[in-house]
């Protein structure tokens, strides 16, 4: 099952789920789907992986729940899961050349939540929901995304003990067991 957005911007390469919910006679299936990044002229699976979200968080069909966000030449894909109150965020590179793909591979993202925490006068806890969300592409090796949720602090005399914290991260992931963080910012309660 093809998922929005799916297609590389050269064509060279798809994201497929191995099932869905995409009609009302398709049995119900609470199990989570494996997603593929495929090489579309072979058909050649380069990567298989579990759905990175709850797949019983409602009963919409799971391919609504996958966004990708290729990379201009086509060597990266973000891809976004969401369900009911989380969103996660799983970042690919291409293994070998174009022409004659080898493999996609998982990129370790930073652990943004202790990044965060160091960030935080007083952090006591994070509160709700966590949150990460593509951006966009700066280049092709650089990608920026949102991270964070609520926070709890011990807060100064009678002062809020809740503070936001979703942060911008602008990561270089060229290498991509360990990526280089090059720029992290507080986003505003407006979202920018």
């Amino acid at each position: 099952m093809i998922i929005p957005n799916a297609a590389s911007p050269d064509g060279a390469f798809s994201i497929r789920l191995t099932h869905d919910r995409a009609k009302d006679s398709d049995p119900l299936d609470d199990e989570a789907p494996d997603v593929q990044i495929v090489a579309t002229a072979s058909n050649k699976v380069l990567v298989v992986f579990p759905f990175a979200a709850d797949p019983s968080s409602d009963l919409q069909p799971l391919r609504t729940k996958v966004r990708a966000h290729w990379n201009a030449d086509s060597t990266a894909v973000a891809l976004t899961f969401s369900e009911r109150f989380y969103t996660h965020l799983l970042v690919y590179r291409l293994q070998g050349d174009r022409a004659a793909p080898e493999k996609f591979e998982e990129v370790t993202l930073p652990d943004t939540g202790l990044v965060i925490k160091a960030m935080i006068p007083r952090f006591k806890e994070f509160r709700s929901r966590w949150h990460n969300n593509f951006h966009a592409w700066n280049d092709n090796h650089t990608i920026r995304f949102s991270s964070g949720t609520d926070a709890l602090i011990t807060p100064l005399g009678d002062g809020d003990p809740n503070v936001m914290a979703v942060y911008s991260f602008t990561v270089d992931i060229t290498n991509i067991k360990t990526p280089i963080i090059k720029r992290v910012e507080l986003i505003d309660e407006n979202g920018e």
